[in-house]
């Protein structure tokens, strides 16, 4: 027998030897066989090609040694290498990847190396790739001239040319450049086609550029070549932490132009002015959305002279589709939404007896309609006579149309937040709870409360401190914020979307246009073959599996790193309790509100475990080492199936960045699917039960004729070898996931047709509302010289935030609702200006005459404080409290009995007020506290502390009142006067219960000069710091200043009063 001979004998062996194995299902084979049927299915190999490489390979290995014992791990490391480098079977170069491996010249070294380095790619092979996307809407003509610019550009940049030599676009760019260069940092190709791709567009241009591309730099080029034409840009980031990063990162870069820019995140008033003279300015939307809404609704003169002339936002699918309905308001104070604790308690507390009954079904309207009932039964409108039922809720009368008007949103909402849970919807922070964006980005939302009582009755629910109900007086979302830039919008993004999102865009945003940029290496992202377990365990199981597996070694690569992407910071803590020992070095990553400068301060090394939520995900820069890229990159795993396909693309995004090689998984829960899913995911795997029990026998029939055709071939077979194998390779796996993922895509694009064709309209009718009352706004102001008296503006407000309330409905046209509008806020200011509450607001009435006191008009302050009382005396113990000082104040020192009388009853009356606060306190304290007395006993939580401060503040009031009336009975009974004297309201305090206040503030002087706002918010709200709201609470009621007296003796006096008594006796 010759050599060949033997040659073909020992291949057709190892042929014979793997094969078999394939077949049989041995263990090491099956993971050959994973890794071969990865090319076809995840890479885009047909089963032919990856049987010719398979059988290539072989051959290599057979040339290069005789011991056959480590074939195995030989062909797992070249396969691996294969798949976490992405090779295509058009991969080229020079060579294909199977003419490379039949090199007999090109050693395993130079194999590997040529598949592991990769080149930039050329400006033809970009615009080539921008030709072939088909949703670019770009045209050749335009294409020509970008490629025109950048390869005389790049040429310049690299001869080192200056700018003078150039014209146009040209010397435009290369200046742009040359200063990028002097930080070190010279644009890549596909940045300068970014830029002259926008720079070259008359309207808006939203440009997807891949994760890790330098979306940054376009950013920070495009608003200086904007600027440089005299225009006024402003970029937008996705988070304050990014603008303020950007900013950082690019300043040296504006200065080298002569641009001036700034960032507007966390400043005030004055800094905030300053910013807006700037060139550039980077922030948030939000930011921006809440500095329109400081210029033009409450009047503080911010942009200056600035107009919208150009935004580049960053992240724009996330702002402009995931959050566009998101609306930013500025706090109003409405003192008189005070008065609906005690009801919003007692729906609570009802909504709890019957919290089983939801739990079990949908809450049903049979339900809705008894608690509704309940808690009409128990409310009271004021002014009314008093019961000595202390389960009553008494609740102003001015109030009454939006009680009724939301009572059941109100009841439903109770419900609702019964179904919510902690770590998922939101979280508990020292400042209270705290909303979490848990679908998109997993930010915990600081600035950010729910509407409609969701807040209040989340806070009953954990015993936090309760805050007020708020009325939305002002707002802005974020598509009416980019709106005002016309058609000059430029977006960037990593996952502009599908077709239907690209087409939902541009039909808001007119004159948008969009355009996909290649990434400036080939990308190396491997999809692993997603899965869908069944329940909780076997996910957590699944999830643990394939950790433990990617961060241990094999033979034929190293540990790896991994990314966990969690849908909820609950899951993520659950998975970081599963691994426990099996993974040591692992890091949660689930809070914006969390120091996470450890984990991006190095670069993650191998067996590193990073268990995140959605935090991770959008705008996230990881950093693996050398050892990690060699075993194949960052292993991203998300445990959840996404809202949509961008959101998964951004967490895939987080590896594969910059040409470095990475792999990606979903690992989803069946039970954590919507139901529609969960029923699909049901269905598909009865169908594939059902299916495999019919295929059984012919698989196993298919395998031993297989094997007996296989054992039969000889040296010769190597043809029935290879379609043997090739066949084993197009077996196909149903895909439940791709189904899963269909429906869901499907779904999205179904919302995204309601978001166009009701949210949307929706939306700009309520900002065309808006606009109509700050057109009234500005006539108020130009009618009074921009001075209107703050009382009358906040009772404009007012009326405008409860009409809104009680009005604003879907249903009706917009005509319509302005129609109504102008006519309402006409009778609105007609009673303004004749003196009157255009809601019969009686803390209206008080606020009006603390004006005219102020001023000095005592007698006039009086007859407000009149209308006051007379609107509702129930409530109206600082009416009572202000008319008595202000009666005595007009005397002061030489009053008259009459007037000594008067202030005695008002003082009197102001107590029994003072009294129903009182008691509408405890029965907030009782109803919504009851729930968590049912479960925790009387554990002490945060409420009992803030309803124990509301409770002193009200006991000093009354103390302070008591005392009053003893000195005023004691001047009365002498017949003599009383010297009244004017406090601040801090003083009706005793100074030693701020005590604990002056030593945390002293001990916080550092975060206090750091104004980092979450520290300030989290500073705030400290237990210390509640008798000062409650004092502030009470001076939003009109208690703005208190009166002590002193006892004034007349001799005369006391005998004109003694001789008052002796004629009256007779």
């Amino acid at each position: 027998m010759d050599e060949s001979d033997t040659d073909a004998e020992d291949l057709g062996g190892m042929l014979r030897t793997l094969l078999t194995g394939l077949l049989t299902q041995n263990n090491d084979q099956k993971h050959l066989l994973n890794k071969l049927r990865g090319l076809v299915k995840n890479i885009g190999w047909k089963p032919t090609d990856a049987s010719e490489l398979f059988d290539a390979l072989l051959k290599r290995f057979r040339s290069t040694t005789n011991d056959r014992s480590h074939l195995h791990s030989w062909m797992m490391e070249m396969l691996h290498c294969i798949e976490s480098n992405y090779i295509t079977p058009t991969w080229r170069k020079e060579k294909t990847l199977i003419e490379l491996v039949r090199d007999e010249n090109v050693t395993e070294e130079e194999l590997k190396k040529c598949l592991t380095k990769e080149e930039e790619k050329t400006l033809e092979e970009i615009l080539q790739e921008i030709r072939q996307q088909k949703l670019n809407q770009i045209d050749e003509n335009l294409l020509c001239e970008v490629e025109d610019i950048v390869s005389s550009v790049y040429h310049n940049l690299t001869l080192g040319k200056y700018a003078l030599q150039q014209t146009g676009l040209k010397k435009d760019l290369l200046r742009l450049c040359q200063a990028a260069e002097k930080m070190k940092f010279r644009p890549r190709l596909t940045q300068m086609v970014s830029l002259c791709i926008m720079a070259l567009s008359k309207t808006g241009r939203l440009i997807q550029v891949g994760t890790g591309e330098g979306k940054s730099c376009i950013v920070a080029m495009f608003a200086a070549f904007r600027a440089l034409r005299g225009e006024k840009v402003d970029i937008m980031s996705s988070s304050s932490v990014l603008a303020e990063r950007d900013l950082n990162e690019w300043k040296d870069f504006y200065k080298e132009l002569n641009v001036r820019v700034d960032c507007i995140c966390n400043k005030q008033e004055e800094a905030l002015k300053k910013c807006f003279e700037c060139q550039v300015v980077y922030g948030t939307v939000e930011d921006f959305a809440g500095d329109w809404l400081r210029h033009n609704f409450q009047r503080k003169d911010i942009f200056g002279q600035r107009k919208f002339e150009c935004a580049i936002v960053d992240e724009v699918d996330s702002l402009m589709l995931d959050k566009g309905l998101h609306v930013v308001y500025l706090s109003s104070e409405m003192p008189a939404l005070q008065h609906l604790r005690p009801l919003l308690a007692f729906i609570w507390t009802t909504v709890n007896r019957y919290s089983k009954i939801g739990r079990e079904t949908s809450v049903r309207s049979s339900i809705l309609r008894k608690v509704a009932e309940e808690i009409k039964h128990s409310v009271r409108y004021t002014p009314c006579d008093l019961s000595q039922d202390k389960r009553i809720c008494y609740v102003p009368g001015f109030l009454s149309d939006l009680v009724e008007s939301k009572l059941e949103v109100w009841i439903k909402n109770a419900f609702f937040a019964q179904t919510m849970s902690t770590d998922h919807e939101y979280v508990i922070e020292r400042h209270g709870v705290v909303p979490v964006d848990y679908s998109c980005t997993g930010v915990v939302q600081n600035n950010m409360k729910w509407t409609d009582g969701v807040q209040q009755f989340l806070e009953m629910k954990h015993g936090s401190k309760l805050s007020d109900m708020t009325a939305i007086t002002n707002y802005m979302s974020n598509v009416g914020m980019l709106q005002k830039y016309g058609d000059q919008i430029f977006g960037i993004s990593g996952t502009l979307g599908q077709q239907t999102e690209t087409e939902t865009l541009q039909k808001i945003y007119k004159g948008i246009q969009t355009c996909q940029i290649p990434s400036f290496k080939r990308r190396k992202l491997f999809e692993v073959d997603g899965v869908i377990v069944e329940n909780d365990n076997k996910w957590i199981e699944k999830i643990c599996d394939v950790v433990t597996t990617q961060t241990s070694p094999t033979p034929f690569r190293g540990q790896r790193a991994v990314l966990v992407i969690c849908e909820t910071i609950s899951r993520a803590k659950v998975l970081h309790h599963a691994l426990g020992d099996k993974v040591p070095n692992k890091e949660l990553y689930i809070s914006n509100n969390m120091d996470n400068t450890a984990i991006f301060a190095h670069k993650l090394e191998a067996g590193e475990v990073i268990i995140a939520t959605n935090l991770a995900g959008r705008g996230t820069d990881l950093k693996v080492s050398e050892p990690v890229n060699t075993a194949g990159g960052l292993f991203v795993l998300q445990t959840f199936l996404p809202k949509n396909a961008r959101v998964e693309a951004q967490a895939f995004g987080r590896t594969a960045r910059q040409g470095a090689p990475g792999s990606a998984q979903l690992i989803v829960c069946s039970n954590h699917l919507s139901e529609p899913l969960q029923l699909l995911f049901l269905k598909k795997k009865l169908e594939s039960l059902l299916r495999n029990i019919r295929d059984a026998t012919t698989m196993l029939e298919g395998n031993s004729s297989r094997l007996l055709r296989f054992n039969q071939s000889g040296i010769g077979g190597g043809q029935i070898m290879s379609s043997m194998l090739s066949d084993i390779l197009s077996e196909n796996s149903n895909s439940v996931m791709k189904t899963v993922k269909k429906m869901r895509d499907d779904s999205v694009a179904e919302e995204l047709a309601s978001f166009l064709e009701n949210d949307i309209p929706q939306i700009r009718k309520k900002e065309e509302l808006f606009n109509q009352y700050l057109g009234i706004l500005e006539e108020v102001y130009k009618s009074q010289d921009d001075k209107p008296e703050d009382s009358y503006v906040s009772a404009l407000n007012e009326f405008w935030g409860m009409w809104r309330l009680t009005n604003l409905k879907s249903s009706e046209s917009i005509e319509d609702l302005k129609d109504k509008l102008k006519q309402d806020l006409e009778k609105a200011r007609q009673k303004l200006n004749q003196g009157e509450s255009p809601l019969s607001n009686l803390h209206h009435y008080t606020a009006a005459g603390n004006e005219l006191r102020e001023k000095g008009h005592l007698a006039e302050c009086i007859q407000l404080y009149t209308k006051a009382i007379e609107t509702d005396r129930c409530w109206a113990a600082v009416a009572y409290y202000n008319r008595a000082f202000a009666s005595l104040a007009l005397q002061n020192g030489h009053q008259d009995p009459k007037c000594i009388n008067q202030a005695l009853e008002d003082l009197k009356n102001a107590l029994k007020s003072v009294e129903l606060y009182c008691e509408q306190s405890e029965v907030t304290c009782r109803y919504s506290r009851q729930p968590i007395m049912d479960l925790s006993g009387d554990l002490e939580t945060r409420s009992d502390s803030h309803m124990l401060a509301r409770k002193e503040a009200l006991m000093f009031f009354k103390a302070h009142i008591y005392k009053a009336i003893e000195k005023v009975d004691r001047a009365s009974g002498l017949g003599g006067a009383v010297k009244v004297k004017e406090s601040l309201l801090f003083f009706l305090v005793p100074l030693v219960h701020f005590l604990p206040l002056l030593i945390l503030v002293t001990g916080s002087l550092t975060q206090i000069r750091s104004r980092d706002p979450l520290e300030i918010q989290q500073l705030l709200s400290h237990p210390s710091f509640d008798i000062f709201h409650e004092l502030r609470c009470l001076e939003s009621l009109g208690l703005t200043h208190i009166y002590t007296l002193d006892t004034l003796f007349s001799l005369g006096g006391f005998f004109s009063k003694l001789k008052r008594q002796i004629f009256s006796n007779s």
